[in-house]
């Protein structure tokens, strides 16, 4: 078995749950064996509000975000039924972001409402209030893995302070990946060198995450990759074990999975395959989540395991 085997098994498993041990070993026979195409992950914005305005951010405008009260977002009672529903086609790894996840005070009621005895739960956080107090409190939820975004060396966002909420983590007992996005003009920089030996140092995943043109790159046509940065992020997948993106963590191949095993679900209940691809498929306050993928995977370009980041690489992607 590769390294890489090992710390995917590392991540997953929690002898605290053994019912999502069992649903673990149900996933992989039936996607082995009866050849399944299981949804696998639900990403969850619980809000957009956050503490910090990164440059790398696919939210439109945070700072007019921050002024005006959130939009409309599905109630945690609600969202039991919507985890459900995503459990019944395969889902076993719920994740929840922002915004800014840990400055909403009913982040608990969310978590609780994804059935941590039965899922891997994750959160997603810049780090800031990842205090060891709070990352214990995330432990005591039923939350397996904090994922840290890194995206600047700017004092504000502090990598300092970022360092310190991986240690906090840890401590509490928490698994712990960072997230980083990746451009054109940051894939041989300094900052992505930083976090390479970190995340060798700490023994943690870093899941790369390849710039698209949304958000505040929207209109930033010179950070989008290149294809010779693309085999660059190839290469150093090949050379660490603990280097991802999104293409390792399939049931089945290596590729890209939105529709397929991931959706990601806003605040307000619109459903989409990708965060980074702007396309409703439908809202969950509305129309089963069963209803919505299968919409998502009429379209051919999201049936198939395609080798490119739809959003990312593959600039003339057209889904309809």
């Amino acid at each position: 078995m590769s390294d890489r085997f090992w710390i995917n098994v590392r991540y997953a498993f929690n002898w605290k749950k053994p019912l999502l041990l069992m649903r673990l070993a149900k996933s992989i026979i039936l996607v082995a064996y009866f050849k399944r195409q299981l949804l696998r992950y639900v990403d969850l914005s619980i809000g957009d509000r956050c503490n910090l305005h990164c440059s790398h951010c696919f939210a439109r405008d945070t700072d007019e975000i921050n002024k005006k009260p959130d939009r409309r977002r599905i109630h945690p009672r609600y969202y039991s039924k919507v985890v459900q529903d995503a459990m019944d086609l395969g889902a076993v790894n719920f994740s929840f972001q922002g915004g800014e996840p840990l400055i909403y005070e009913d982040l608990r009621d969310y978590i609780k409402a994804a059935k941590p005895h039965l899922n891997l739960i994750s959160v997603t956080t810049n780090g800031l209030a990842l205090t060891y107090q709070k990352a214990r409190e995330l432990k005591s939820w039923g939350v397996d893995i904090v994922t840290i975004s890194i995206d600047d060396f700017r004092p504000l966002h502090g990598n300092m302070a970022a360092l310190d909420a991986i240690h906090n983590a840890k401590a509490a007992g928490l698994k712990v990946t960072i997230g980083t996005v990746v451009s054109h003009t940051t894939i041989k920089g300094d900052l992505l060198k930083y976090l390479i030996k970190v995340a060798k140092r700490e023994r943690i995943i870093l899941m790369l995450i390849m710039a698209c043109p949304e958000g505040a790159l929207q209109d930033r046509p010179e950070e989008m990759l290149h294809p010779e940065d693309v085999r660059l992020i190839r290469q150093m997948e090949d050379d660490c074990p603990y280097i991802r993106t999104d293409f390792q963590a399939n049931w089945q191949t290596w590729g890209c999975g939105a529709a397929k095993e991931i959706i990601y679900i806003k605040s307000n209940g619109e459903t989409y395959c990708c965060p980074f691809i702007p396309i409703s498929f439908g809202n969950v306050g509305r129309h089963s989540l069963k209803y919505i993928r299968n919409r998502m995977l009429e379209i051919p370009a999201l049936r198939e395991y395609d080798k490119q980041c739809l959003a990312g690489e593959d600039q003339t992607c057209k889904l309809f």
